[in-house]
């Protein structure tokens, strides 16, 4: 993902909902038609990279299909703190799916960073070279899936607490507000664990 495509889904699925949202409601609107409101921004953007790419991207169909799922839920129910809820199973989910891919022969970390090497003009042979060659190497990025994962199961569970416990119109803010943070967290400590001594030469060299 260059910069241009993380700007425009920070863009989407972060800052949209929240002015789509406070907007609704200081017009009025009561939570749920404007959390619904807001939600359908980052449904509509994964429904377009379904469509863009002509296939099935595994978190854009979950995505798409949590939104579905919590807005006919939160029809029903006209429950809003149980569509704030739902942000936490988007994250949990994604954090079982890296948790999955760990014993595999990519781990989902291994091959993101291997596509941030290819998209900047090096050649991934080395990688290959290593990860077939290196149990140490291999290691890294097993961990720093299991890291990620880690991180991501936490986000999820302190979304589904706030959602309960905080002021209603503070619980959207406090969600993108701690995304920002979770990454943060899981960026630099996963740059710690890849710059340690033992690492650098295996992985940056």
């Amino acid at each position: 993902m260059n910069r241009r495509e993380l700007l425009l889904t920070v863009a989407a699925d972060l800052v949209a909902p929240l002015v789509v949202f406070y907007g609704l409601r200081a017009a009025g609107v009561s939570a749920v038609p404007a959390l619904l409101a807001g939600a359908a921004i980052p449904a509509a953007r994964a429904l377009y990279v379904l469509v863009r790419h002509r296939r099935a991207e595994w978190f854009a169909v979950l995505a798409l299909v949590l939104c579905v799922a919590s807005a006919a839920t939160t029809l029903v129910s006209g429950d809003a703190r149980a569509l704030l809820a739902r942000d936490g199973l988007v994250t949990a989910a994604l954090g079982v799916t890296l948790l999955v891919t760990v014993p595999t022969a990519r781990p989902a970390l291994y091959a993101l960073g291997r596509l941030a090497v290819t998209e900047a003009g090096h050649d991934a042979g080395a990688w290959d070279r290593r990860w077939t060659t290196s149990a140490r190497f291999r290691g890294i990025w097993r961990w720093l899936t299991v890291w990620w994962a880690l991180g991501l199961f936490a986000d999820a569970a302190l979304r589904v607490v706030t959602a309960w416990t905080l002021p209603l119109d503070v619980v959207p803010a406090v969600h993108a507000v701690q995304w920002f943070v979770v990454l943060a967290v899981l960026l630099v400590g996963g740059q710690v664990w890849m710059r340690l001594p033992r690492h650098r030469e295996l992985v940056f060299s």
